[in-house]
């Protein structure tokens, strides 16, 4: 009878004992638990802010952009009509005349000429005097199938003139085709030669010692350019 008491205590013993381990094991995991969901909870809560702080930077960033190009697109609009309105009053007060001067002046200052010479030069310009009679002459333009005999002329025994030509009948002829451009070459006794490239008619002025030539270079007979020109003294008077 004692013995069994004594067993009794021992598996009740032993069952409080695996009991109390349970419980342990049972606080363990859910501490564990516990912590583990209380610092994802903080840790999603914390990437929500940094979220939520980045849509609003961006939100503000876009608004920032939209509001700047407004801003430009109004001063672009501004800057147009002010333009227009420039031009319109140029158009104006300026004759076409004075427009095609101004042209050439700002050809010649792309070219590099300063604006000092070009003012130099135009005070030196004066009315023509001691003109000549307007002469005519004839030539047959270079092509990519002629150049022989009758391709130049030459005026006041001073300047040559001489021009080429595409092919006439998609270059299967001698003669060209003045539909399509033609380079006119004003060459100028032991001097530098011009060119002057275009559809004809083509008109083209120069100085060479001391006269003013004037030149204009139109469609002729069948593969012949007409080159009307005159000169006259150049200078100060």
């Amino acid at each position: 009878m004692a013995r069994r008491s004594r067993r009794q205590r021992e598996q009740s013993k032993k069952f409080w004992m695996g009991l109390v381990k349970f419980g342990v094991f049972l606080g363990v995991v859910g501490a564990t638990a516990y912590y583990a969901y209380e610092a994802g909870t903080q840790l999603s809560a914390q990437e929500i802010t940094e979220l939520k702080a980045e849509i609003g930077r961006l939100s503000q960033t876009e608004q920032a952009q939209q509001q700047r190009i407004g801003e430009l697109e109004a001063g672009l609009t501004s800057a147009e009509q002010v333009a227009a309105d420039y031009r319109t009053r140029y158009e104006e007060v300026a004759p076409e005349e004075v427009r095609a001067v101004l042209e050439q002046v700002r050809v010649k200052m792309e070219q590099g000429l300063s604006p000092e010479r070009l003012a130099f030069v135009v005070g030196q310009a004066q009315p023509p005097r001691n003109c000549t009679a307007v002469e005519n002459r004839r030539f047959l333009a270079k092509t990519e199938n002629y150049d022989g005999a009758n391709t130049w002329v030459r005026f006041n025994d001073m300047i040559t003139v001489t021009a080429t030509g595409r092919a006439a009948n998609n270059g299967r002829e001698q003669w060209y085709d003045p539909a399509q451009p033609v380079t006119v070459v004003f060459s100028p006794l032991g001097d530098r030669e011009e060119e002057v490239t275009g559809q004809l008619p083509i008109e083209h002025s120069m100085i060479f010692k001391g006269k003013e030539y004037r030149f204009t270079a139109a469609p002729g007979a069948r593969g012949f350019v007409e080159v009307t020109a005159d000169w006259c003294d150049y200078g100060a008077g």
